[in-house]
């Protein structure tokens, strides 16, 4: 998994600081808060940038069926939505074992199952009659997969 190759940024301009560097209890608080143990590759991606919005942004499901992340949710940099917060907004809605990892910008929810061996990502569509499409096996495969918006020429 390459997290650099997404290029996070917040507003267009690179992120100067790593992502978090707060003390690592926080990610005990999220996993207590959900009751699962949050995937390495997450918390890989929250220590890298913690939120914010991936240049790389689209996942291609058909040519017809593209999903664009708007921003991935922070653990605790209150410029972006916080990881607590989409739970406590998401958390019954999606259900035991789904923790909400990014949104669109209609606020549709992108999310890990983690009551998988290896996580799968699927994105929860509020607008679209509350269907829920699987996205891709892994976090991994996810973020390898994330192309540039073919709409932003």
């Amino acid at each position: 998994m390459n997290i650099d190759r997404l290029k996070i940024n917040r507003g267009g301009n690179p992120i100067p600081i790593a992502g978090f560097s707060g003390d690592e209890s926080a990610f005990l608080v999220v996993e207590k808060l959900i009751g699962f143990k949050l995937p390495d590759t997450y918390k890989q991606l929250l220590l890298k940038h913690d939120g914010g919005h991936p240049e790389l942004d689209t996942f291609v499901l058909s040519p017809t069926n593209l999903f664009s992340i708007n921003n991935f949710y922070s653990l605790e940099n209150k410029k972006y939505e916080t990881l607590g917060n989409a739970i406590s907004r998401w958390g019954k809605v999606l259900g035991a074992g789904m923790l909400p990892i990014a949104r669109d910008g209609g606020d549709n929810q992108f999310y890990l199952d983690l009551t998988q061996s290896t996580p799968s990502v699927w994105i929860y569509l509020h607008d679209e009659n509350e269907a829920r499409v699987k996205l891709a096996n892994s976090l991994e495969e996810f973020i390898d997969e994330l192309i540039e918006d073919p709409d932003d020429d």
